[in-house]
């Protein structure tokens, strides 16, 4: 007897629910000029393996979080409009607080992808299904590597030493020996 398997249907979390607004625009990225880290915010840093190489035409991917403290809602530039490489660094400064990743937005061609970052967990509560992660003032956060490349399977990856040699030529005024390790988990 042949038995099929059936797809498990996720339960929604607040965030299916109410996604926040339907446009939110780019998040500015963090200066490589800046001389001295905010007092009133934080600083995070980190890469992006895209999903798409070239049939991404030259789009930007995005990955939309929130800051479940305040409900506020940004909009990361993950890989920059006219840049085809697979790996693309980033940096932002963002208010404190508690911060869940919502959505990764790319195109493929001429369509528009928007991807749920889900854990694979059948709750309803944000801590077993988003990934989190911490923003504390006047400090510097490395985020870790966001590998996107396989659909609904996002990984979070410690390559730190790699990246800061990276970051120590593109932002000298930034104290990586000093950042703290905060991977979405």
């Amino acid at each position: 007897m042949e038995q099929e398997l059936e797809l498990v249907q996720m339960l929604p979390d607040s965030l299916d629910e109410h996604p926040g607004p339907l446009v939110v625009l780019p998040s500015a990225t963090w200066g490589s000029s800046h001389k001295a880290l905010p007092p009133d915010k934080g600083i995070l840093y980190g890469s992006c393996v895209q999903r798409l190489g070239f049939s991404s035409g030259g789009l930007g991917q995005y990955v939309r979080v929130v800051n479940l403290d305040t409900r506020q809602y940004f909009r990361l530039n993950v890989k920059p409009i006219v840049r085809s490489r697979r790996e693309n660094p980033f940096c932002y400064a963002l208010p404190p607080g508690h911060y869940a990743l919502i959505n990764y937005e790319f195109a493929g061609g001429i369509q528009s992808s928007v991807e749920s970052i889900r854990k694979h967990r059948n709750s309803q509560t944000l801590n077993r299904t988003r990934y989190l992660f911490t923003v504390r003032p006047g400090q510097l956060h490395y985020v870790g590597t966001w590998d996107f490349s396989q659909e609904f399977d996002p990984r979070f990856l410690d390559e730190k030493f790699t990246l800061d040699l990276v970051f120590q030529q593109k932002y000298p005024h930034l104290p990586l020996n000093q950042a703290q390790i905060v991977l979405p988990h």
